[in-house]
């Protein structure tokens, strides 16, 4: 009966980070999500490799100079990164009557880390583990984070809403534009033996 080769150091910060979604890791910060995951892994930790102060773009390993050759079981350390997600509705109603609602909702990690669950992709979005963001706070949480601009998603429908001209509920139809912007710096790094 043939062995399995032995988990690498990524495989190893993967699978125990996936132990902890739902639950608290340490004191509920990002850092404290990478730091026991590499250590569980037996790799070197920021503390290893340093500086670790409150506020320091932390080093959790090889660097990863291009974001499309990261892998699942890489570290993240991000900087002033906001998304915005713009989601613009236009009603159109059969008299010629048109309203228009715009949302915008953002995501911003200022000083943070995450763990990469999936490469980049087409979109040029990472799936990530993480805690210490929304909703579930310092809980361990499956994530989206896009890296760049993503190209708006135009989708159409019908909903029965009060037309303007005539004050009536009316069918109109829906013109719904999604569009998120994207700011800030993300290194990346590859988990290094101890």
């Amino acid at each position: 009966m043939a062995t399995s080769p032995p988990l690498t150091l990524n495989q190893k910060v993967l699978i125990w980070a996936r132990g902890k979604l739902g639950q608290q890791v340490g004191r509920g910060e990002c850092w404290d999500l990478g730091e026991s995951a590499l250590s569980h892994a037996g790799a070197q930790t920021s503390n290893d490799l340093g500086p670790v102060g409150d506020d320091e773009d932390y080093i959790w390993g090889d660097p990863v100079s291009d974001l499309g050759d990261v892998q699942p079981g890489d570290l993240l350390q991000i900087r002033d990164h906001v998304a915005t997600t713009t989601t613009q509705k236009d009603y159109e109603w059969d008299d010629g009557s048109t309203e228009s609602e715009t949302a915008t909702v953002t995501a911003e990690r200022g000083h943070h880390t995450a763990i990469v669950v999936s490469a980049l992709d087409a979109k040029g979005q990472f799936r990530t583990l993480e805690q210490h963001v929304k909703p579930l706070g310092k809980r361990v949480q499956n994530k989206v984070l896009p890296t760049t601009d993503q190209d708006p998603v135009v989708s159409w429908s019908k909903v029965k809403r009060k037309n303007p001209s005539t004050g009536k509920v009316e069918t109109a139809k829906v013109t719904t534009t999604v569009t998120v912007t994207v700011t800030g710096t993300i290194w990346a790094y590859h988990p290094k033996a101890k």
